[in-house]
């Protein structure tokens, strides 16, 4: 796929406007992970990701739009480093602040011009590839950051499901602190945007039915939904067990696994 292709499936001229924003939001975002119930589902949302790759047992894993980097915190134990890296300053000094944990450090870098001057056993993105302007650089960039043999895993919004996409126009509409510049991604887009790269062993898995409502827009009262995400998490677990690919036409989400031969 070529830059112009990627451009005109996923827009353009986003960095700039992106990162103002999540500048803006970085306190109010940080918020998702801090809500009980969010940071139920969202911790189940990162792990289902992780899931869809055959890690090895402490891998050391970068994370690309981390956010406030409370990846780090969901996965204490399971890793031998963890770096996180975000092109919102503000983002990243709330990552610093809250989750300043061994093996755990953040920096601000552009997914498009990485020098870390190492090589990860995994890349994992929550929500990026679709805020991205120029997919093919960024993927090339990400791919150099693997190992041979390392895997890249996302995790993306997909319109399959026409009452999902309803509800995303929606919110766009409705929430300040929601990019309406945002795309879905489908299942074939996906993989072309992984084969481009040259990965292989690409796997997509849908994810996130009853949970990923509870991961984006924190609810209340929390002792009320905190239980309720929980359960959710739960039935999305059995049915994504269950169903496996059938439920890539319902679900809010699909998983992306490619690996770097």
């Amino acid at each position: 796929m070529t830059q112009a292709n990627a451009e005109t499936l996923l827009g353009s001229d986003r960095q700039s406007r992106d990162r103002a924003l999540f500048d803006d939001i970085a306190n109010r975002y940080a918020h998702k992970d801090r809500h009980p119930a969010s940071s139920i589902a969202r911790r189940q949302r990162l792990l289902r990701t992780l899931a869809a790759a055959p890690l090895p047992g402490q891998p050391s894993i970068l994370e690309a739009g981390c956010g406030a980097g409370f990846s780090a915190r969901y996965l204490e134990g399971r890793y031998s480093q963890f770096v996180g890296i975000d092109y919102a300053d503000k983002l990243i000094d709330c990552a610093k602040q809250s989750n300043a944990l061994p093996g755990a450090e953040f920096k601000t870098a552009n997914i498009k011009s990485l020098e870390l001057g190492q090589a990860f056993d995994a890349i994992v993105m929550i929500g990026v590839i679709h805020h991205l302007d120029d997919v093919d650089t960024a993927m090339q960039q990400l791919v150099g950051a693997l190992k041979p043999g390392g895997w890249l895993l996302s995790n993306e919004p997909q319109p399959g499901n026409p009452l999902v996409r309803a509800a995303r126009r929606l919110r766009k509409r409705m929430d300040n602190d929601y990019s309406d510049e945002q795309d879905q991604i489908s299942a074939k887009l996906m993989r072309t945007i992984y084969e481009a790269a040259g990965l292989k062993e690409i796997a997509i898995v849908p994810q996130g039915l009853f949970s990923t409502p509870f991961a984006e827009v924190p609810m209340g009262p929390t002792w009320l939904t905190r239980p309720i995400a929980k359960a959710c998490c739960l039935l999305d677990s059995a049915a994504e067990r269950s169903f496996g690919p059938l439920l890539g036409r319902v679900s809010w989400n699909l998983i992306a696994a490619g690996r770097k031969p």
